[in-house]
């Protein structure tokens, strides 16, 4: 069942895009509903194959509403060095993303237009202008020209909610954290050598499943 808050997502006003993404997680983070979404998603060849398996982490698809270009993922962090999540970047999309168990460091640096300039004034690295820890119960929502960082703590499990595209890549930082090096225009994008290795199937999904049983977020 599509939900309604969803209906209000406007790639041409993020604030709106915001808004309803914000009031649409609340929802779907309530354990009944991530049940029921969980037992639908798993079997389901579509969602099963915008999921991903990566080194670090696995990410699967809930939900998706083609009318709105939303989606919901279940992420779960494993952490470590790897993850690229830990070098700043911006997305391709609004978000709103909540933590259902254990926490992240997140830094914001500012708009990709800002911190480019600050670049070309000082040469780097980029510092962040904000750094807090997202723990359970909190949420965020982000823009999409929000440069940003997370560093998890292993075993970390959020689920986040996108907007639709409003771009055609997103920018990360280089591990100088001098320029913007990288862009990313999707998984279907990638080159071969950046993709998961293994697609993900219905025993990630069921183990995702087992785990946020055990951890207590079901019904």
């Amino acid at each position: 069942m599509p939900d309604p808050h969803l209906a209000e997502a406007d790639r041409f006003d993020p604030a709106r895009t915001a808004r309803a993404l914000e009031d649409a997680l609340r929802r779907f983070a309530r354990p009944d509903r991530l049940a029921a979404l969980l037992r639908s998603a798993r079997t389901d060849p579509r969602l099963l194959g915008l999921s991903e398996v990566r080194p670090w982490g696995n990410r699967m698809v809930l939900h998706e509403d083609p009318a709105s270009g939303t989606r919901l993922r279940l992420q779960h962090w494993a952490g470590g060095d790897q993850d690229p999540h830990g070098r700043p970047h911006n997305h391709r999309w609004a978000f709103a993303s909540t933590i259902l168990h254990g926490s992240y460091v997140h830094r914001l640096y500012g708009d990709v237009a800002d911190v480019e300039r600050r670049l070309a004034a000082d040469g780097g690295p980029a510092r962040h202008l904000v750094e807090r820890t997202e723990s359970v119960g909190g949420s965020y929502v982000l823009h999409p020209q929000a440069v940003h960082s997370a560093t998890a703590a292993a075993g970390t499990v959020s689920l986040l909610l996108r907007g639709p595209s409003v771009g055609e890549y997103a920018v990360r930082l280089n591990r100088d954290l001098t320029a913007f090096a990288e862009r990313k225009s999707g998984v279907a994008s990638e080159a071969r050598k950046e993709r998961p290795e293994r697609p993900f199937g219905t025993a990630d999904a069921d183990s995702l499943g087992a785990l946020l049983s055990s951890l207590g977020l079901l019904d």
